[in-house]
């Protein structure tokens, strides 16, 4: 008998295919999602592919949204949580949005390497 266990850290990636905005607001279920990374114990680490890299820019949802004082931009993401924010190289250059643009709190690899990254969480959530 164990008396007590040790708290095992789950590695989650969370991959999103369009564009999405993160809130910090509990309401919102990606808001849930947030909290779960920056106070659950967990390593939360967000992929974004295909159109979910236009959001990368702040500009490009802040005309899509309302303001809130609850809106997570990318990079404030990046530097809250307690793992990576990736996004897909190829994804950026076929979009609207340029490299040089992109924070350097977010990771930027090419296609190939997502499979290493996948490798490295127990949870994968595709969106």
């Amino acid at each position: 008998m164990h008396h007590h266990k040790t708290i095992q850290t789950k590695n989650i990636l969370i991959v999103y295919e369009d564009p999405t905005l993160l809130t910090t607001d509990s309401i919102d279920p990606n808001g849930l999602t947030l909290l779960l990374g920056i106070e659950g114990g967990m390593n939360l680490s967000f992929l974004l592919r295909n159109s979910a890299v236009e959001y990368l820019i702040s500009s490009n949802w802040e005309k899509d949204f309302p303001k809130s004082e609850y809106n997570a931009s990318w990079d404030w993401v990046s530097n809250e949580i307690n793992g990576s924010v990736y996004a897909i190289r190829e994804d950026i250059e076929n979009s609207t949005i340029s490299e040089d643009s992109i924070s350097d709190g977010i990771s930027i690899i090419s296609n190939n390497e997502v499979s290493s990254i996948i490798e490295k969480n127990d949870v994968i959530f595709v969106y």
